[in-house]
């Protein structure tokens, strides 16, 4: 059972309290922001619950009675300890490692490159990306928020809240090398990763027919691009995640048309929130 149920009102003894430091009502209201008659009648208040005079007059000044003196203690000792611990949940929160789910393109690509920018701004943040192509369950793994590229049609859901980032194309890329292979798009080899499903959907919508198409299964998206540097097949990618690359000419666009847009976004899970989260969150949508 909780002790409250034994307290009189938290207001009362917070009346009390700023009393008992200050010396009267007047300054006692001022502390509280509240008027000088709102702490006179807390105060009497609680001397009627409690059934002992606390406080005696002294001119403009309030004195404490022996039962006073010792509720003032009493209370100083436990205001203090509930300030202290407080504190302490603040230093521990403000020292846990911000965790951010996210896949490997978007971590490596476009956000390790900029985190000095951000510890330079917030060099007390620790970050941890967990580059991944499954979807974080935030209640489960204790991400404090995921970074993803949704495709049409994304729904927000009751337990999260979604800030979109920006709009990205999809491209058909590969190697100048394989580009200029004389093979078509049909002919080429087609680099594929853990989604190869959906990717295989994205390449349907050109026109291609994927049930002919030789495919080069890696196992892990990490590498896709890297495959498709080396010539090993053509590949698809947003234009954000593949920009670097194409503007050192280590990869080349291929001419299909039909391929989609997403929405790069924070996924967070709804509720209270470390000021950490929302610098993170907050920086995020200036770079990209």
């Amino acid at each position: 059972m909780s002790r409250w149920r034994d307290l009189p009102s938290l207001a009362a003894l917070r009346a009390f309290d700023a009393t008992a430091r200050h010396g009267s009502f007047a300054d006692a209201g001022r502390a509280l922001n509240v008027t000088h008659a709102a702490v006179t009648q807390q105060v009497r208040a609680l001397e009627a619950e409690l059934g002992v005079a606390l406080v005696r007059r002294a001119g403009r000044k309030v004195g404490l009675t022996a039962a006073g003196e010792r509720l003032a203690k009493a209370l100083d000792d436990g205001f203090g300890a509930m300030v202290d611990g407080i504190a302490e949940l603040r230093r521990g929160e403000e020292r846990r490692v911000l965790r951010v789910a996210t896949t490997t393109f978007i971590a490596e690509t476009w956000i390790m490159p900029r985190l000095p920018d951000f510890w330079a701004r917030h060099p007390g943040i620790e970050v941890a990306m967990s580059p991944s192509p499954t979807l974080a369950d935030f209640a489960r793994d204790g991400f404090d928020m995921a970074v993803r590229a949704l495709a049409d049609g994304w729904t927000e859901r009751p337990e999260e809240e979604i800030r979109p980032l920006c709009r990205s194309q999809v491209l058909a890329v590969c190697s100048p090398e394989l580009a200029a292979s004389g093979l078509t798009p049909q002919e080429m080899p087609w680099v594929l990763g853990a989604d190869s499903k959906w990717e295989m959907a994205e390449v349907a919508r050109t026109g291609l027919d994927v049930s002919r198409l030789k495919l080069v299964e890696l196992g892990s998206p990490h590498l896709e691009l890297s495959a498709c540097r080396q010539g090993l097949g053509a590949g698809t990618a947003t234009e954000i995640i593949c920009r670097a690359d194409l503007q050192a000419g280590r990869l080349v666009i291929l001419p299909l048309k039909g391929l989609p847009e997403v929405t790069y976004a924070v996924v967070l899970p709804r509720g209270p929130r470390r000021p950490a989260v929302e610098a993170f969150a907050g920086w995020l949508a200036t770079i990209f």
